[in-house]
């Protein structure tokens, strides 16, 4: 038996990257997979690709996601998984980033997962079970210069998830989080091959020494949304091979422990 035969699974933003990548493997366990994608070309290429279902969204706005939800119960009759996956980012410092952009990171980034998440609890509830799945960010765990309305949203979707489970574990309803590190993306592709970024800088910071894979942060989501993890509801699992348990970059290790006095009880 396939861990998600005939469930309905929904993944905002699932035209690429991450989301395509659960898209593709909830299909493969056997989900009656939903894209709610805001590029149409993307999303209706994804769902023919993949034989899944595909609706317009864009989640910043309220009336729409309840307009989708709607019309997803309406279509199967209800929703088993939701995965608030859709994504935006804006760089630059605080004080030359233009209000528009703070605005839209975290209308996409906080309140569009809020007004997923309130929508399709509803339906969840009804149901007497049903598990949504926040994809944050370790940039939601600690600062990183530059990214202030980025780390801020998945930094407040981090304790979105924790009150949402709080408010619905006792209607069977389990809502987790998710926080990447760098994974091998398009965009993350795309950064490299225009030369702002290097390789070598992402591995320098990791202690394994590599970036993630799409499968690795997919299986992460697929156990959480599972009867698996049937017990957990409010944690944010990390799969970023250690970025935020180590905060030096590599090159400056050696430097930084030979410059250590011996701690008390060493000889």
């Amino acid at each position: 038996m396939l861990r998600f035969q005939d469930q309905v699974v929904v993944i905002t933003g699932a035209g690429r990257g991450i989301g395509y990548a659960l898209a593709e493997r909830f299909a493969g366990e056997g989900a009656k997979v939903v894209i709610a994608e805001l590029n149409v070309e993307l999303g209706a290429a994804a769902a023919q690709k993949l034989g899944a279902h595909y609706e317009q969204l864009d989640v910043s706005k309220s009336a729409e996601v309840a307009r989708v939800v709607d019309a997803i119960v309406e279509r199967f009759g209800r929703i088993d998984v939701w995965v608030n996956n859709a994504g935006i980012a804006h760089k630059g410092y605080a004080v030359d980033l233009a209000p528009e952009d703070w605005d839209a990171d975290i209308s996409v980034l906080l309140s569009g997962p809020f007004y997923c998440a309130q929508r399709v609890g509803q339906v969840m509830i009804k149901q007497g079970k049903g598990s949504v799945v926040n994809i944050s960010s370790v940039n939601g765990l600690f600062a990183q210069k530059g990214r202030g309305p980025y780390s801020s949203a998945k930094a407040g979707l981090i304790m979105l998830t924790k009150v949402l489970a709080s408010e619905w574990a006792e209607h069977g309803v389990r809502v987790n989080a998710v926080a990447p590190g760098v994974v091998m993306t398009e965009l993350v592709q795309q950064g490299i091959d225009q030369g702002l970024v290097t390789e070598q800088t992402y591995h320098s910071r990791i202690p394994m020494g590599r970036m993630g894979t799409l499968d690795e942060v997919s299986e992460a989501v697929l156990f959480l949304a599972s009867d698996e993890a049937s017990y957990v509801t409010g944690d944010v699992l990390r799969v970023d091979g250690g970025w935020t348990a180590y905060h030096l970059f590599y090159p400056f290790e050696e430097a930084f422990e030979n410059a250590l006095e011996p701690s008390f009880g060493e000889q």
